[in-house]
Parts: C-alpha cells; structure tokens; sequence
C-alpha cells in the first residue's frame, strides 16, 4: 500500500535523493495498482496523503529547508491523490489542519506542503463553492493559532507566508476564485470573519503577516462590521480594539462601521465613550480622532446625552501627561468647535466647559483656529429670543476667553481682526425685512461688545474709524425715528456706547486724523448734541455718552484751523447748552476744548475772547482762566476793556485762578503799563494787603507793579510802606523788585534828593533786619548800584554805612566804585550790567516837573494817553512829530506780533543771519548747535528741514528769556569766529533800542529735556524716576532743595520748565493741594509744555481742586 511505502522512506537527504528515482517510479506503480485492484480508491488516498503529512511532519529540522526532490516528493503525492475520485473535503480539510495545527509551522517546508494542498486539490474553491462553513471555521480556527511575528529571522519564509496569505488564501482580487474571502461567504460566516479581524487587528503591529490579512478583509468588505448576529459581539469589539498594542486599522475599520450604521453608536454609546478616554490616556491621537470623526460626530445629533461626552473630555483633560497636550490639546480644540458648530442652545455651555481648561492648550499655536471661533459664535446671531438665556450667554464667555488669550499672545488679534469686524459690521448695519435697522437679539449685542476687543489695535485703518462713526451716526438717526415705538434697548446701547468708546481709542492710535474724518465726527457729535440728554428716569442717553467719549479725545488731536472751523458748530452748541439751558457739565466739554486749540490753534481762540471773560466773570467758571494769559496778543484791546473785571475777581477767586489773573494782570502792565490807573493801583495794593506771601498771585501782581512803577513812579509814593512790609516780613523778591523799580525810576525824575532817601530805606533794611535773606540782601545791594550809577554822589554819601557789610560781594562793588578803584573784572562786568540797566529804565520812566528845579521828564510813549497825566508834558526829543511817533511805534509793535506768530527768533536779525548760518562752513550752524549743547540726532533732525538754521535758533529762543537767549547767541557766535552774523545780532538791537550786555549771570547751555514736578514728600522716589530715567539717557532737571527759595528758586523752576521738552508730574494725594506744584503746572500749560501725569500712589482722580479739570484732560 502507499501509506505503508511512504511511512518507510527515509528523511536522510543525501539517501533520499539517490533513492528519487526509485521512489517516484514506485508511487507511480502503486496508484496504478490501486485502480486495478478491488481496493477502496477514497481510503486509499486518504492513507496516502495522511502518510505524507506524517512524513512531512516527521521532518527532524524542518527550518532548513529541504532538499528540492522531497518538494517534488510530497507534490507528486498530492497530485495523485487529486484526481478523481477525490478524497471528500472534509478529509483534506483535516488533514490540512494537522500541519496548520503544529506550534510551529513558520518554515518554508510547511508552506510549500500546505500551498500543494490548496493548489492541487482547489480547496478554498471546493469549500467556497460547497458552502462549506464549517470547514472553512476550522480552517480559519487553526490559522488563529499563529502569531507571525516580526521578529522571525527567516525575511524570505516570513515574505512568502505574507504573499501566500494574502495573495492566495485572502485575496483582495475578485477574479481570484480559489481564495476564503469571498463576498458571499464573509457575509454568511460575518461573526467568523469578524473574529478573525479582530485576531488580525490585535497583531498587525506585532506582524506583518497579520496586517497584510487585515488589509485584505478592509478592501474586500468594508461593512464587515455594519451588523452584528450577536449584539454582544460589539461591545467586544469595544473592548478589544483599545487592547494593548491598538490596532490604528481596527480602530478605522470599526470607525467606518460605526459612520455607516448610526444604529450601532446610538445603542453602544457609553461604550464608545469608553474607547475615546482609553485612547486619549494611551496617546493614540490619530486613531481617537478618526473614531470621533467618522463614528461620534458623524452621528452627533442623534446622541442625546452630549453632555456625557464632554464630561468625559473635562474628566480625561487633566490626566493627560504635560509632554502629550500639545499633540493633544488641538482635538479637544476641535471638538468643541463641532459643538458650536451644530448651532444649538445646549452647545454653547458644552463648549466653554471644553475651553475653559487654560494650561491645557497651547494657544499660541491655535492662534489661526481662532477665526473659526469667532465664525461659530456669531452664527448664534439667527437664534432669536426674547428674554436673556443662560446658554447663549455663554457665548460672551467664549469670546472673552478668546480676549484673555489674545491679552496674552498678541499673534490671535490676527486672527480674530476680521471676522470681528465682519461681524460689528452686520449687527450695526443690517436692515430688517421692512428696511429698518435690524434690532437684534440681547445676546448678539452681548457678544459685540466683546467682539469689539478682538479687533487688532495694530491693523486699525481710517477706514474702520468711518465704519464705526457711521454706525454710530446711523444708530441716532435710527433712535430719532423709533423713540416713540420701543423702549430704550440698554444691550444695544451698551454696545454702540462700547463702539463708541473703541473709537475713542483708534482716535489716539492715529493721532493724525483727515479732514474728512474730523468732518464726520463734528456731523456725528452735533446729531448727538440735539437729542435729548437724558431718559425719563435721569440716567444719561447714549448720545450724550457717546459724544462725551468722543469729544475728550479728538481735542488733542485739533491741529490746524481747517480742522478747528469743522467743529464750532459743536461748541457753540455746547456754550448754548452750558449758558442757555443750564447744563452747566458741558463747562467741562467747553474748557477741554479751548484748552487744547488755544495752545495750538490761537487764531480760532482769540475770537472767543469775550466768551471766556463772560464766563469767569459773569459764570464764575473759573477754570477757563487758565486759557486767558496765552491770548492777550491776539485781543489785547479786548483785554484793556476788562481790566478792572481782572483786578476785581483777583479779590474773590480761588488761589489757582487768581494766579492766571494776575498773570493778565502783569502782561498788560508790561505791555501797556501807562493804562494802569491810580484807583486801579489802590485796588490791587488793598489785594496785596490781603495776601499771604505764599500766595500764588503775589509773583505776577508785583511783577506788573514793578513795570508800572517803571512808568509811574511818582504814584506809588503812598504805596511804599505796603511794599516795604512784604519784603521785610516776609522776605518777598518780587516786592523787593517791585521797590527796585520804583525807587530808581523816582531817583531819574526826582534826583539826588531821592536819591538820598531811598538809599537811607535801604541801608536801613540791612541794619535792622539781621535776619535778612541772601536773595533781599542782593537786590538791595543791586538797587543801591543801580541808584548809584544815576546820581553817584547820593551814594558816595553812604559810604560810611556801606563799609558794615562790606563782607559781602555786592556791597565791596559799590565801595570801589565810590572809590573810584579799578575793579576786577567780575565787579566792572557787574556795573557795566547796571549801566546798561539803568540805560534801559531810563527809556521807559516818564520824568515830570515836581518841585525840584532843572529836573525834566522824558517821555517816551508810543501809545500813551496823554490825558491820563494831570500835569503838562514838555516834550525834548523834537526830531519827531507825535504822528510819525506813533506811526514808527505800531510798526514796531507790527512787526514784534509778527515775529511771535511765525518764530520765536526776533524778525528783525532772523532772516540775514539764518541765511549766513545756513551756508555750509566749518563754523556754521551745526558748530552752533554742538555748543548750545543739542545732541547729534536733534542736529541730524533739523539738518532735513527747509532752513536748519531757523529750526535751531527757534527751539533755542523757545527755551530761554529773549535776552537771555540773544546774549547767549552772541556769545557763542563770537567763540566760534563769526562775528559777521554777533555784528548784525548787535546792530540790529541797537537799532530797535536795546542793549545786549557784555555779562550775564546766564548758563549757556542745552537745558535737560525732562523736567520732574513732585511734592517735597516724594524726593526719595523721585530721585530714584531720575536716575532710571538718566541711564535710559534721559537727562533730568528737578529741584533738590539746593538752590534755596523764595524767587530764585522759581526763577530756576521757570528756566527749567521752558527749557524742557517734556514735564512728568510725580502726582500724590499732597500734589494737587500744593501751591509750588500748581504753580509749576500751570507755567507748563501757559508755554504748551506735555504733561506727563505719572500717579506715584493711589489715589482719587482726577484729583480735586484747580488741578482736576487739567489733570482730567490729560487723561483723555
């Protein structure tokens, strides 16, 4: 028999292929035999063929490969046996198994003999066709038993099983017949086939056999997992897809299943739920995003319990390792955008849940997904409700989370910039089916206000500007038309009040606005000006907030008279309001107004002159008097007209207003000192007789006394003991100048006889008051000089009293120039100054007759009314008529306005000299500019205007007193060898009358750009602002305390502030309340110096008190 021949061959391969030919004859015979003989053919090849597996098996080492001729062999074998009649399918079947089933078939001998099986006897063919299932799940139930593993050595045994089980036994080719994956029975054997997916999925990381078979299944019936026979089974697949090593093809098989039959989701929910956490907490990003997309989502409005789901999102959240989030954190980004997404009442609240977690994400690399939000959210503008709903308000906290995050990386705004304008823009300009403006829901109003801060400040054009002012613009026509069908809308008007307030904002980002941009803010404010301000229940209107918001922003931005003219409908409509109705808030809007166009646009303020007198005379609107002193020379006469309103309210006002009066009080004096009258004089000496010499007004009115008494000495004999009282008292410099003034003009009319007096008064001075300060103790010394170079024997009679103090410097000059002794240098500097001061007195003084003899008066009066003096005039300069006097002096006075309007640099030597400076020298204006001390970027600066020349000596004059500044030119002029340009300065000074000194105790030097205002309280932490700012390369001027007090100490403030660029006021709560600080202020204002206002504590602001209304306008 062949069984009995076969069992007996042996498994030496060196024997076996001497004995080949034999062994094939002798098969050969016996088969023939068997057809010949009474014998059972079936059994006898059923014999056969378990023979040769038993011989195949018996192999000793069958991972080397045998030799060709037992292939040939065990080939030759099957092939006999597959021919009719055939052995039944059922006996194959298990004799295939008996080499499936040993525990290691990964070899070539295996397969080989495995592959004649299939190929000889078309065994999957015979099985698929005969439907034999059961035959098929044993096949397929032996095959399980396999790993395959990758970490086989044998590449070439491992490919070839690959390729056999994928390519023959599994085929993906629906012309492949002889295969078990045919449509028909993977549908029949669903749950057979499904476990072996399951076993394939399992391993198909760990083998490349197994995923190749996997690949197969997927291609040939992707809905393998559309139904189950056993609903068990899904929940098994539920379970064994997250298993250890994760198959990403199981998860995408059943994934796809999943998205196909929403049925299978629905039923298996918490489930899923359980694989998505599973995967989340194993790092399988991929594989749990596909699950969500294709078997969550795809089905998301069919799952009712979605809060479930984002539970499990929050709970899984913090369990994520720090290292994973970032790969993580986008999928839970996502999903709560698919949340919102679906446009439904409960997504909202799910998803702030989600974005909540704010360590969890990395925002900054979510930035462009941020679009999307904005998107999402304001697709919720179609929901329409009528009362406030809590989950539509949860749409507000996700675009404010939005803002948070944008506050924290500045790359958001991008993101969000357009969508959000996108969105402002259709809920402020939508129409409703009746072409009105569309009102919309509370909610969306909600969100536009925090929509509004997700525009991006750096990409904020002109053009939104006009979008947002005709929103606003429409907004109040539209509340014209419909007050009377709806109730105020406080949602919406928060939002139009936020536009509003947004806009404000942009206003100070560009600084520079168009014309046509000023235009639309004037027609917008003024549309919001006429309606009323206030509802029925006295709250505000959002006109009046809105044009308050405005208003206090666009002043400072008011530049030119273009821009100015645009708006004096607005302000004459907010006088009329302030004056007319009684609405006396809008002072506030008025003064804010005129306090920045007055600095830069006095023309336009000038022709409100009388307003501002009515309102701090007849108004008692105090505030406005700081606008006062910058426009005397665009309306003096107007001025003169209101002098005894002036010299009135000095008794009655504030101490901070009272100062500006007085300072209108001492320009008119200085200017037109000859209309001050002796009843006006009596006023203002009952004034002084009331104040307290730390009054602020104290410096100005004895600053304008002093020039009145220049002019008029003769009528401030009776005033004489007033003046003496404060600089004895209380150690007044101005009243001690004041005196000055006084006794060396009545020494020039009365002479030596006066002269003789006044000095005893000084001398007197000196000898009882021991207690006398440095400052009092040198102008009396200088006023003695100065009496002395008029009438040199008066003071030569006081020699004897001089030499008691004659430690002091000022007082050994006049005792050498009695002496007639050649003086040092210093000390004939210091007489020569007072030569030429006296020179200068002397053109101004009015010399009348008085009982003295040959005393005459000159008179030198371009405008002065002759008929206010009650004596008769001798006139000595005859060159002259009184008509081309008078001429000549308005030229002059012409030609001085003209000056101040265009430069600050005197017209009459400006142009020749700049000419000369401008041509390109070793000397010319660039040296000038070095040893007035300016830096090389301010050089470079000017070096690009029109005439650099100009641009220097205007910031030079700017910064300094007029002589001051004309000393210190000439001086560098002539140190840097060019006296062709110091000739024209001094020739052209001379011509006009002046004098320019050959000393002066004057610094010439750059003064620091940034002047520190601060109480005394604040040195310490001032100082430390000082030396920050000095290393930033800040240089700094503020007062230490070293420089004494009394008026030096503010003739230094006052240098210092005009000097600076820029004025930083250190403010506390002692601040505003200080007379020196308010003081400083306001000098600042006065000269269009910024103010800086830094808050060094907490504190109430703006601050009370005279300091409010500027600190206020600051501010905005």
């Amino acid at each position: 028999m062949a069984d009995e021949f076969i069992r007996q061959l042996t498994h030496d391969s060196k024997q076996f292929e001497t004995e080949w030919a034999n062994i094939f004859s002798r098969l050969g015979q016996l088969f023939i035999q068997c057809e010949t003989e009474n014998v059972d053919i079936e059994i006898f090849k059923i014999k056969a063929l378990d023979a040769v597996v038993d011989y195949i098996l018996a192999e000793p080492n069958p991972t080397i490969k045998p030799i060709f001729t037992k292939f040939a062999f065990v080939e030759a074998v099957i092939k006999h046996c597959a021919s009719d009649p055939l052995p039944s399918l059922s006996e194959i079947v298990r004799i295939v198994r008996r080499i499936l089933d040993c525990e290691i078939i990964f070899n070539q001998w295996y397969l080989s003999s495995i592959e004649a099986f299939h190929f000889k006897f078309q065994l999957c063919l015979r099985l698929t066709s005969t439907q034999s299932y059961n035959l098929i799940e044993s096949l397929l139930q032996s095959l399980k038993k396999h790993t395959f593993l990758n970490d086989q050595s044998d590449k070439t045994t491992e490919e070839n099983w690959k390729q056999y089980l994928s390519r023959r036994i599994f085929s993906p080719l629906s012309c492949d017949s002889n295969k078990l994956n045919d449509e028909t029975t993977m549908l029949v054997m669903r749950p057979i086939f499904q476990q072996i997916f399951r076993h394939a999925a399992h391993l198909s990381h760990q083998s490349r056999v197994w995923a190749s078979i996997l690949d197969v299944f997927t291609r040939t019936l992707p809905t393998l997992f559309d139904s189950y026979v056993n609903i068990d089974d899904a929940q098994i697949d539920f379970l064994l897809c997250i298993e250890e090593p994760i198959s990403n093809d199981y998860i995408l098989f059943i994934s796809k299943s999943y998205n196909r039959n929403p049925d299978l989701i629905k039923n298996n929910f918490s489930q899923a739920l359980l694989v998505i956490e599973r995967l989340l907490l194993g790092h399988h990003i991929r594989e749990v995003r596909y699950f969500i997309d294709q078997a969550i989502l795809a089905h998301i409005e069919t799952i009712i319990d979605i809060e479930a789901l984002v539970q499990m999102f929050i709970r899984v959240c913090p369990l994520i390792p720090i290292d994973y989030r970032k790969e993580s954190s986008p999928l839970f980004f996502d999903f709560a955008l698919i949340l919102l997404d679906l446009c439904v009442l409960e997504a909202p609240p799910c998803a702030v849940y989600l974005l909540e977690k704010n360590e969890f994400y990395p925002w900054k690399d979510l930035a462009p997904r941020f679009t999307d939000i904005l998107r999402l959210c304001s697709a919720y503008e179609t929901i329409e409700v009528e009362k406030t709903s809590s989950e539509l308000n949860s749409l507000t906290t996700i675009l404010q989370l939005a803002v948070d995050r944008a506050k924290a990386h500045a790359i958001i705004y991008r993101s969000t910039h357009k969508e959000a304008l996108r969105a402002i823009s259709r809920w402020t300009y939508t129409n409703d089916d009746n072409n009105n403006r569309k009102i919309w829901s509370n909610h969306v109003y909600d969100m536009g206000q925090t929509m509004l801060d997700l525009i991006d400040q750096r990409q904020v054009t002109i053009d939104i500007c006009i979008q947002f002012i005709e929103a606003l613009r429409l907004r109040i026509v539209d509340n014209e038309s419909t007050e009377d069908d709806i109730s105020i809308n406080h949602t919406m008007n928060s939002f139009f009040l936020n536009i509003a307030a947004h806009l404000a904002n942009y206003i100070d980002l560009l600084k520079v606005l168009s014309h046509d941009i000023h235009s639309r803010l004037a027609v917008l404010i003024l549309k919001a000006l006429s309606r009323p301000f206030r509802y029925e229940s006295g709250q505000m209107s959002m006109e009046y907030n809105i044009a308050e918001r405005l208003w206090h922003r666009l002043c400072p931005y008011l530049t030119n008279e273009a821009d100015v003219r645009l708006y004096e409908p607005c302000i004459q409509r907010i006088h009329s309001l302030a004056c007319d109705e009684d609405e006396t808030k809008f002072f506030q809007w008025w003064s804010i107004f005129w306090c920045y166009v007055t600095m830069k646009v006095p023309d336009v303020a000038a022709n409100y002159v009388e307003d501002f007198f009515q309102d701090v005379f007849e108004r008692k609107q105090t505030v406005i008097t700081s606008l006062l002193p910058m426009l005397y020379s665009k309306r003096p006469e107007t001025y003169h007209a209101r002098l005894d309103n002036i010299i009135d309210a000095l008794h009655s006002s504030d101490a901070n207003s009272s100062c500006w009066l007085a300072q209108i009080f001492s320009t008119i004096a200085q200017e037109r000192a000859q209309l001050i009258t002796s009843t006006q004089l009596d006023r203002v000496f009952a004034i002084i007789q009331s104040r307290t010499n730390s009054s602020h007004d104290l410096h100005y009115l004895f600053q304008g006394l002093g020039s009145v008494a220049n002019v008029e000495p003769l009528l401030f004999d009776s005033y004489r003991p007033i003046i003496l009282r404060f600089v004895v008292e209380f150690q007044s410099v101005p009243a001690m100048k004041c005196l000055q003034q006084y006794f060396v003009a009545a020494t020039l009319i009365r002479g030596q006889q006066s002269a003789t007096e006044y000095l005893s008064i000084l001398i007197d001075l000196l000898k009882k008051n021991t207690n006398i300060t440095n400052d009092i103790r040198s102008q009396i010394f200088h006023t003695c000089q100065l009496i002395g170079v008029i009438n040199k024997q008066a003071l030569a009679a006081k020699r004897t009293d001089l030499t008691a103090f004659d430690t002091y410097s000022g007082c050994r000059i006049l005792i050498d120039f009695i002496d007639d002794k050649r003086l040092t240098e210093e000390y004939q500097a210091s007489i020569n100054k007072t030569r030429d001061e006296v020179a200068q007195m002397e053109k101004r003084v009015t010399k009348t007759e008085c009982n003295v003899e040959n005393v005459t008066k000159i008179v030198k009066g371009q405008e002065l009314k002759v008929t206010n003096l009650a004596v008769q005039v001798d006139t000595v300069d005859n060159r002259l008529s009184d008509v081309s006097e008078q001429v000549a002096a308005q030229a002059r006075e012409i030609e001085r306005i003209d000056a101040k309007t265009l430069s600050h640099v005197p017209a009459h030597w400006g142009r020749e000299v700049n000419k000369l400076l401008n041509r390109r020298a070793n000397n010319d204006w660039r040296l000038l500019g070095k040893r007035f001390g300016y830096s090389t970027s301010e050089l470079r600066h000017w070096a690009l205007q029109v005439d650099p020349t100009m641009a220097l000596l205007n910031e030079w004059f700017m910064t300094h007193k007029t002589d001051e500044a004309t000393y210190g030119l000439v001086k560098i002029l002539d140190e840097i060898g060019r006296q062709d340009v110091a000739k024209i300065i001094r020739d052209a000074v001379a011509a006009a009358g002046d004098l320019i000194p050959d000393d002066m105790p004057f610094d010439i030097k750059r003064l620091p750009p940034v002047f520190l205002s601060y109480q005394w309280d604040l040195q310490q932490a001032v100082l430390n602002l000082k030396s920050h700012l000095e290393e930033a390369g800040y240089a700094c001027w503020m007062d230490t305390g070293q420089m004494g007090g009394g008026d030096k100490l503010f003739a230094k403030i006052d240098g210092g502030i005009r000097g600076a660029k820029v004025v930083i006021c250190c403010m506390n709560t002692a601040y505003a309340q200080s007379e020196n600080c308010s003081r400083e202020v306001h000098l600042a204002v006065t000269t269009g110096k910024p103010l800086i206002p830094l808050q060094m504590e907490k504190q109430k602001w703006p601050p009370e008190g005279a300091l409010g209304p500027i600190m206020n306008l600051l501010e905005t």
